[in-house]
């Protein structure tokens, strides 16, 4: 092959790619229609047909003669390696008579030497045959069963996932049914079972916590219920009525536990201490009395302001009051010495509650306002304005990040303390909302209202 055949087709093709493109050639394995393409690229790539390939080629052509176009210079033979060939003289025309010398020395040296041959390189047979990269593309329709494989899988985790928030998730409102008149207070169990409520038509109810539905309806006062509460263990219910009394029932048999008698007015403030051991009531009569939890024997009472609602700190140690004459007052249980109070409403106090940690006190009032108090200090720490009336009740969350407050505006509002602002407001309850309650696992507000509507709100504390 010559020169300019290795530079046109070197291009293309290494030493070793050419020296199997000749053996190919001259042993027949190619044809006269094929193509010599580059091998490794993506695409056929055509560089030569076999007829021009083998126009270069001569008769004794190799890969050795294809290898020899390496050297476009050809190496100078040493004096040893000359004479170990014989050189013939190139013929002159038969008119030219060849110069003859007597030193065969001078006649050596006039001789142009031969070109050396290089190294012949040594290829395997497996180089030598080796084959252009074909590129086959696969056939598309074969991966149609694998992308509506995916398809299903992911459509069947977006059902999934929407079924999970629609029946786990999402918010929902739950009308808690049975009481025919006005609704005045509501509570949780401590264990998160049962939602008890009572109001004007002087019966209690209890309702399963989880889907609200009535398990038992309770008769046995003789006036409005206007207070109520669980039990630390969740087995007890307290109630507090406008005939003076307050009664203490089974939660599941349904059945009163003994009945305490001793206020002169209507009882609207009534509580078991967190430790379980003692029982709270406070009436219009000013007065708090101090009841065994177990057995509902009188241990004291002491003198206070007209009670319109109390509740014990997390230690049981200090009872706090509120009434009409705009003041909330802190009272140590044991010798009912008062011990603070606290000055700052502009009207009468419905509703107060201590924080989980008992540091905080929050108090619901007639002037329109939530505010929050410290419990050492006395001192205000937020007063929170968003109700267009009377604020009834309000209360903290289980974690005491926020607080829950509801009026005669017909709302409910969760003010996070963080900020001081309104997070959420709730506008779905029929009528004034005179009391609520969250659940101990801070996601579930109940309320009861002035229509004989009582609501579970799930989800709603987010």
């Amino acid at each position: 092959m010559s020169n300019w055949m290795w530079r046109s087709l070197g291009q293309e093709f290494g030493p070793v790619e050419t020296i199997a493109l000749c053996d190919l050639a001259k042993n027949g394995t190619l044809g006269p229609d094929d193509e010599v393409c580059r091998s490794g690229s993506a695409q056929w790539v055509r560089v030569a047909t076999v007829p021009e390939l083998q126009k270069f080629l001569t008769p004794g052509s190799s890969g050795v003669a294809a290898t020899s176009m390496q050297s476009p210079e050809p190496a100078r033979e040493s004096p040893n390696e000359a004479s170990a060939a014989p050189v013939k003289p190139n013929p002159l025309p038969p008119e030219t008579k060849p110069q003859t010398t007597a030193d065969p020395a001078v006649a050596l040296k006039s001789t142009p030497p031969n070109p050396v041959k290089p190294l012949v390189t040594v290829v395997t047979a497996a180089q030598a045959t080796v084959r252009p990269h074909v590129y086959r593309p696969t056939n598309s329709s074969s991966s149609w069963p694998i992308i509506i494989v995916v398809a299903c899988i992911v459509l069947v985790c977006i059902l999934g996932a929407g079924c999970v928030w629609y029946c786990y998730m999402r918010p929902v409102i739950i009308p808690l049914m049975g009481p025919k008149k006005p609704v005045d207070c509501i509570a949780f169990s401590p264990d998160g079972r049962w939602i008890a409520s009572a109001g004007d038509d002087n019966a209690l109810y209890v309702y399963s916590a989880n889907d609200g539905t009535l398990r038992r309806t309770i008769q046995g006062h003789g006036g409005h219920i206007m207070a109520v509460n669980f039990s630390p263990d969740s087995q007890r219910v307290i109630t507090g009525s406008q005939d003076n009394t307050a009664k203490v029932w089974d939660v599941e048999k349904g059945v009163e536990v003994f009945t305490l008698h001793g206020h002169e007015k209507r009882v609207d403030g009534v509580a078991f201490s967190p430790d379980g051991t003692l029982i709270a009531t406070g009436a219009w009569d000013e007065s708090v009395r101090i009841w065994d939890a177990s057995t509902g024997k009188f241990k004291r009472d002491f003198k206070t302001h007209s009670v319109n609602c109390l509740c014990f700190t997390p230690d049981s140690k200090v009872i706090a009051t509120c009434s009409w004459d705009w003041t909330i007052r802190l009272y140590i249980v044991e010798n009912g010495e008062q011990r603070r109070a606290f000055v700052g409403h502009g009207n009468g106090v419905y509703a107060i509650a201590f924080s989980p940690d008992g540091l905080q006190l929050v108090s619901a009032s007639e002037d329109g306002t939530v505010r929050i108090w410290n419990v050492e200090t006395r001192k205000q720490v937020l007063k929170l304005e968003g109700h267009t009336g009377p604020v009834f009740d309000a209360t903290f969350t289980p974690d005491g990040k926020r607080v829950v407050s509801c009026g005669k505006d017909q709302t409910i509002k969760i003010w996070n303390l963080e900020t001081a602002n309104e997070s959420q407001t709730l506008i779905d309850h029929p009528g004034d909302v005179r009391s609520i309650a969250c659940n101990p696992d801070g996601r579930n507000i109940a309320s009861g209202g002035d229509k004989a509507a009582s609501l579970l709100w799930k989800r709603y504390l987010r």
